[in-house]
């Protein structure tokens, strides 16, 4: 068996995220997909279990700062509830882009009072994640 070695870790410090083309990294904090599978078992009468598992289901959660303004994320997340629209994600600056097409849906609006700026999450479907390789500079 072959060592794989780790050789590309990273962490969301240059990522960057823009959705159909619009470049939405200054309000976002969190962007991360999430695959989902069902299982199912079934025992026959015979005592053998028969298991099978779907392909998986992917959702895309994505952390914000609230902003106001008409051009912001969280407007942009209301008013285009229900529309499909595709992502790019770069986790690393010059790095490879991870894309997918994405159901819009609001954001929560509004936070508990006090010093900290208003933030939220929303979970939007995904289609599944497509990595591409950065070109060849």
């Amino acid at each position: 068996m072959a060592a794989i070695p780790l050789t590309t870790p990273f962490s969301l410090k240059n990522a960057t995220l823009s959705i159909a083309t619009d470049d939405y990294t200054a309000a976002v904090t969190q962007v991360q997909f999430t695959p989902s599978t069902a299982t199912s078992t079934v025992r026959t009468i015979d005592g053998i279990a028969h298991k099978d598992q779907s392909t998986a289901e992917w959702s895309c959660t994505i952390g914000l700062l609230q902003d106001l303004a008409p051009t912001g994320l969280l407007r942009y997340l209301l008013d285009n509830d229900g529309m499909k629209k595709t992502v790019v994600f770069t986790p690393v600056n010059e790095g490879p882009t991870i894309t997918a097409d994405l159901v819009m849906s609001p954001s929560d609006i509004g936070a508990t009072a006090g010093a900290d700026l208003a933030s939220a999450t929303v979970t939007l479907v995904s289609t599944k994640p497509v990595f591409g390789e950065p070109a060849a500079g």
